[in-house]
């Protein structure tokens, strides 16, 4: 790899199996070559890739045979694999540390259709999920964000699972500026690019991976990715998926008792919709009110706040089916479809960045507010003011502005009421742990003290104590397992001497007697021991 002058179809991973042999074929008037191989440490030969010359077979007809064959094509030059190319944006869940490893975990995808008119479909996403594994998570050289050619690594992917229809992977970070950032809440939302090999209309079916057919085209219908893998991840400025966002910091207490850090989005992700003409008058009210007309309102029970949320710069996520929720709107319904309007744009502009009191957000998401409206001033081609923190003295909440927020005053409330509740349940499972820890360690002992009385016992009652005292400061080193078997070998012992001890009565015991039976015991306990004692049943060396 790469075959300058052939579309390569893989069947069989090339380090799975030995190439033994190729023969040419013919399919529909034109020729390829099959590569058979034989798998390694088994018997036969099976086909590990066709080769299709590139000067009879374009790319979408070699898709389709190799398709038609579960292969995966590559590209001729290139050796990479081909595909339709998407991008979709995702947002950080989680950031933890275990195990002395800095993870975090990102909300990658779901099987719903996004605001770019495609979709993937359960399967694929199921199928998919290993590809991500072990691949970089980037960002630019010098700490900057966004998809770059040659990226800097920060981190990599470790860990995927799919909940219920979406997608969560965990990426261990293992670059310190990277991480400091995370945690600091100045990165969040990455951009995952992914490599469709079969896309299909959701109207008719049919098979689009080569060009949209006019159901794409017209509108009527969306884009269904019903095979990819997962290609790169990078680090960026502004979120575009609808989960997607710069983040708010909450803390959740975990079955270990640990607390984590939670980051919630509220920040819309950026989209860029028909322009306005520039000189197109603003209205706040009026274009709010035309915005919940085309969402389906103005009753909040048909609205589709989806598409309403698209009108705004930040909404919040914990009550995002309330009109009020929704702040910094800078669109309107032009020629029956949603679209930017210039002077909007600047006017939630000045508030971020303090006009009219500013805007009541968490201070936190200011920034990522502040790039969503940035890319609309680059969309209308003008450069966007400088980013600064607006003041604190006077902040506002409404469209534009306005008097203070008591719900967002009272939601706030809540968030720190429930993380001081999180913190005392913190507290009280680390006491609760420690006291179990105590009375276990205690129940430990007392029982570890059983095995050593048992051993020592059966061991003096073998002969094979010296010391008493020194014997039960040995035993108290040994581990359970370690007493239970000496306690079981001593008791042999102890049976082996009683049966080498003579029975019955005898009619006369004499003085000689006693010598030949202490002589006899001397003799086994070395036998058994190594030592024997003499007259005054000292040890003898």
């Amino acid at each position: 790899m790469p075959y300058r002058t052939e579309h390569s179809c893989r069947l069989v991973e090339p380090n799975k199996v030995d190439v033994v042999g190729s023969e040419e074929r013919e399919h529909d008037g034109k020729k390829y070559r099959v590569i058979f191989a034989k798998p390694k440490g088994g018997d036969g030969s099976v086909e590990q890739a066709y080769r299709y010359p590139a000067d009879g077979w374009s790319e979408s007809e070699a898709r389709t045979h190799c398709r038609a064959h579960d292969g995966i094509l590559f590209e001729p030059a290139t050796g990479h694999e081909a595909g339709v190319e998407l991008r979709f944006w995702a947002a950080v869940h989680s950031i933890e540390t275990r195990e002395e490893k800095r993870l975090a975990t990102f909300y990658l995808l779901n099987t719903s259709l996004n605001r770019n008119r495609w979709r993937v479909t359960d399967k694929a996403l199921e199928d998919a999920l290993p590809t991500l594994l072990n691949k970089a998570l980037n960002c630019i050289s010098g700490y900057r964000v966004d998809h770059v050619q040659d990226p800097l690594q920060v981190g990599r992917w470790v860990k995927v699972n799919k909940p219920d229809g979406y997608a969560l992977a965990k990426a261990e970070i293992t670059d310190d500026v990277a991480w400091e950032k995370l945690n600091s809440g100045e990165w969040g939302p990455v951009s995952v690019v992914i490599r469709a090999f079969k896309v299909t209309c959701s109207k008719c079916g049919a098979d689009i991976t080569s060009a949209p057919d006019e159901h794409i085209v017209s509108g009527e219908a969306h884009e269904v990715v019903e095979s990819f893998f997962f290609n790169r991840v990078d680090f960026v400025d502004e979120p575009a998926y609808p989960q997607a966002g710069l983040l708010n910091i909450g803390l959740v207490a975990e079955a270990d008792g640990s607390l984590i850090r939670i980051f919630q989005a509220s920040v819309v992700s950026f989209e860029e919709t028909v322009k306005a003409p520039e000189d197109h008058a603003w209205d706040a009210d009026a274009a709010e009110a035309r915005v919940r007309s085309w969402a389906g309102g103005p009753d909040k029970e048909k609205v589709d706040w989806g598409k309403y949320r698209r009108a705004f710069a930040w909404y919040d996520s914990e009550d995002p089916e309330n009109f009020a929720a929704y702040k910094l709107p800078h669109h309107d319904i032009v020629d029956g479809r949603l679209g930017v309007v210039w002077r909007g744009v600047a006017a939630a502009m000045g508030v971020v960045l303090g006009a009219h009191g500013g805007v009541d957000v968490p201070q936190s998401e200011h920034r990522g507010v502040y790039s969503h409206l940035a890319r609309h001033y680059r969309q209308f081609e003008k450069e966007p003011p400088e980013y600064h923190a607006q003041s604190t003295s006077g902040q506002a909440t409404g469209s534009l502005g306005g008097s203070p927020n008591p719900e967002e005053k009272e939601r706030k409330k809540r968030m720190e009421a429930k993380i001081a509740e999180l913190e005392q349940k913190l507290e009280t499972l680390k006491t609760e742990k420690t006291s179990l820890k105590t009375e276990f360690d205690a129940i430990k002992a007392e029982r570890h003290q059983e095995r050593v009385d048992a051993a020592l016992e059966a061991r003096a009652k073998a002969d094979l104590v010296k010391d008493r005292q020194a014997e039960a400061t040995r035993l108290k080193e040994l581990d359970d397992r370690t007493l239970d078997l000496l306690k079981e070998d001593a008791e042999k012992v102890a049976e082996k001497m009683a049966k080498a001890q003579p029975t019955g009565p005898k009619a006369k015991y004499t003085g000689d007697d006693k010598s030949t039976f202490e002589a006899a015991v001397e003799s086994k306990r070395e036998e058994l021991f190594g030592y024997k004692r003499d007259a005054s049943g000292k040890v003898m060396s």
